[in-house]
């Protein structure tokens, strides 16, 4: 039961996180989940980094390109979904890495079901990734280029989605089967 507030408590949180529109309480939110963090929080925040790091540029250089051309440009709010999105990817890294979510849902057979469908699937998937990163690395002699590296990563995007596909698509018939989905 303790895990499932945690998970209430998180969700109450992400809700207070979208409306506060002062970067300065963002960033304090921030310190305060790293300081929480206790000795994960520089394998946490250094995840939470690289994971926001292209999307946040992305998103960043698209406001500054409109904004510039507009005549509109505002650091602060550049700094608020900076800080916003950064604050929410660690909060969401801080509680997977704290609670067990298999047992914070098991007051629901169904939430339990789909957990563990869901953890079965990213397994299988990181598995799949680290194959072909195995059977990448063991074919070249030497450190391949950017371009090559790229190719791996289409090739491996390519080999999730169809997995993904395809075992959507058996789970869901057997689901279907046994009476999960009544439409």
């Amino acid at each position: 039961m303790r895990d499932l507030r945690w998970i209430v408590l998180y969700l109450l949180t992400v809700v207070g996180v979208t409306l506060i529109h002062q970067p300065l309480y963002l960033l304090i939110g921030l310190v305060v989940v790293i300081l929480f963090s206790g000795s994960l929080r520089w394998r946490l925040l250094r995840k939470a980094l690289l994971s926001v790091l292209l999307f946040n540029t992305a998103v960043s250089l698209g406001y500054l390109v409109i904004a510039l051309l507009r005549d509109e440009f505002h650091i602060e709010y550049l700094i608020l979904i900076n800080a916003r999105v950064l604050l929410l990817v660690m909060l969401g890294f801080w509680l997977s890495a704290r609670i067990n979510f298999a047992n914070a849902l098991r007051f629901s057979p169904t939430l339990t079901f789909l957990t563990t469908l869901a953890a079965g699937q990213i397994r299988l998937m990181s598995r799949i990734i680290n194959d072909y990163r195995a059977a990448f690395e063991s074919r070249c002699l030497k450190r391949p280029n950017w371009r090559e590296r790229s190719r791996l990563a289409v090739v491996q995007t390519e080999a999730i989605v169809e997995q993904s596909h395809h075992a959507a698509t058996e789970i869901s018939q057997a689901m279907r089967s046994r009476g999960v989905f009544n439409d």
